[in-house]
């Protein structure tokens, strides 16, 4: 994973995703890779790991539906980890580095 966080920050990523030893870089906004990937290739998504500058509930939704492992996150909202948190996939989500955001608001 900490490999997955330097390269989120020292590159001009949105989102880094590593599975089964391929590590893949993403730019666009909001959550269209994570729908691209989820439509296309979703096995890539099943097992992940996922470094990502900021999640909102779009994008865990997605993450989840994609049955992946890990997620490092600068900023969560409170409603993205609310969801990991009810998740009904009965999985466990490793959630690291995470700093809340609240009304806007650190």
């Amino acid at each position: 994973m900490e490999e997955l966080i330097n390269l989120l920050h020292s590159g001009e990523y949105s989102c880094v995703i590593a599975n089964e030893g391929k590590v893949r870089t993403f730019t666009q906004r909001g959550v269209a890779d994570l729908y691209d990937l989820l439509t296309q290739e979703p096995d890539f998504l099943k097992g992940a790991l996922i470094a990502d500058k900021v999640v909102g509930k779009g994008a865990a939704a997605l993450m989840i539906s994609g049955g992946i492992k890990e997620l490092y996150t600068d900023i969560i909202s409170s409603k993205a980890m609310d969801l990991f948190r009810t998740s009904v996939s009965g999985r466990k989500y490793l959630l690291s580095g995470i700093a809340t955001a609240r009304d806007g608001v650190l």
